[in-house]
């Protein structure tokens, strides 16, 4: 095997990985949990070309936007504790569209205060990495049996869709580069 095949094994490694990544961050994924309380948290957040805060000098240094964060406290069936950030992703990146957080606040109040303690499927998206203090970001919740299984059909779906896709784009490309080589 040559230097150069190695390279093209190594490079197609690698994207599988950046891609399966990326899907699995981005996919919706569910959990079944009893959810135990909200929090709202203060955040700030930088961009550039604002006021700074240091100076007050408009047009210099970072912009700092503070905005609340809500989380949502919940207990998995098998005790663990999960928290999960609760912010509307609006018309970004993934495009989940969701504008109601205060909504699904309400929402799982309501679940943390019910007597019966109901379980809940929370659709979410995102990791959860203690280190940098990343929670996953919660979608929707509906209430459930406590031996419920989510089979997600969406996913497996969509991945077939891209496999295809992605197949025949390799396909169409060889032929086309197969076509156009010289004898």
């Amino acid at each position: 095997m040559g230097a150069m095949q190695k390279v093209k094994i190594v490079a197609g490694v690698a994207a599988v990985v950046v891609i399966a990544l990326f899907l699995h961050y981005n996919l919706p994924r569910t959990a079944v949990v009893q959810i135990t309380g909200t929090d709202v948290k203060r955040a700030d957040s930088a961009g550039t070309g604002g006021v700074t805060p240091q100076t007050g000098d408009p047009g210099k240094g970072p912009l700092v936007r503070t905005h609340d964060v809500r989380f949502i406290n919940a207990l998995s069936r098998d005790g663990k504790i999960m928290v999960f950030r609760n912010e509307d992703t609006g018309w970004g990146w993934p495009p989940y569209f969701k504008f109601d957080s205060a909504d699904l606040t309400a929402q799982a109040q309501s679940f943390a205060t019910d007597p019966a303690k109901p379980f809940v499927r929370i659709t979410y998206y995102g990791w959860r990495v203690r280190i940098f203090s990343m929670f996953p970001n919660a979608v929707s919740l509906k209430t459930v049996e406590k031996d419920y299984t989510h089979y997600p059909v969406f996913n497996i779906v969509f991945i077939i869709a891209l496999l295809i896709s992605g197949a025949l784009a390799y396909r169409k490309l060889r032929l086309f580069f197969n076509r156009n080589r010289i004898p």
